[in-house]
C-alpha cells in the first residue's frame, strides 16, 4: 500500500459544473439588503397619512365624531397591518424562502386574528362608530392597494421600484 494507493483514493470524478438553481437564485435576491416589500408598505403607510384627513373629515360629517375615530382606528389598523406583513416577509425571507412561504401564509392568518380582535374590542368603546370603522377599514385596504399597484413596477427584475416617469 506505497504511494500508489494514495493516488488511487485521490483521483475522484470531476464535480459536475453547477448551475444556479432557482432556489439558489431566490434565497440570493432575498439576502440584498434591498427590501422593495418594506418600501411599498412605507409608500401605502405614507398614502394612508395623505388620505387621513379627507377620510376622517368625511367620516366625522356622515357619522360624528364616533365616525372620526372609527375612520382614524381603520386608517391606522390598515397601516399598521401592511407594515406588519412587510416586515414578517422580510424577516422571513432572510432565513429561507420556505420559511418565507410559512410566514406568508402563517401571517396572512395572524393579521385577520390582529384585525378581528382589534375590531371587536372597539366595538366594545361606546365613542367609535363601527359601522364607519368597518367601511373605512375595508375601502382603505383596497383602495391603497390599487393606489400602490399604479405606482408599481410589474417587471420582475425590480420589484418595488416605480416606473420611469412617476
Amino acid at each position: 500500500m506505497g504511494p500508489m494507493s494514495d493516488t488511487v483514493n485521490d483521483q475522484r470524478p470531476p464535480a459536475p459544473l453547477e448551475s444556479p438553481s432557482s432556489d439558489s437564485m431566490l434565497r440570493a435576491v432575498l439576502a440584498e439588503e434591498k427590501a422593495p416589500e418594506t418600501d411599498i408598505a412605507r409608500d401605502m403607510a405614507i398614502h394612508a397619512l395623505w388620505i387621513a384627513p379627507v377620510v376622517m373629515l368625511v367620516a366625522g360629517l356622515w357619522r360624528g365624531w364616533g365616525g372620526v375615530l372609527g375612520a382614524g382606528a381603520a386608517l391606522a389598523l390598515v397601516s399598521v397591518n401592511f407594515l406588519l406583513a412587510a416586515s414578517l416577509m422580510r424577516w422571513a425571507g432572510r432565513i429561507s424562502p420556505e420559511m418565507l412561504a410559512g410566514a406568508a401564509l402563517g401571517g396572512y392568518v395572524l393579521r385577520l386574528g390582529l384585525i378581528t380582535v382589534v375590531g371587536l374590542a372597539l366595538k366594545q368603546v361606546a365613542g367609535v362608530d363601527f359601522l364607519t370603522f368597518g367601511i373605512v377599514l375595508i375601502v382603505t385596504h383596497l383602495g391603497l392597494l390599487v393606489w400602490e399597484l399604479r405606482s408599481v413596477s410589474l417587471s420582475l427584475a425590480a420589484p418595488g421600484l416605480h416606473p420611469a416617469g412617476e
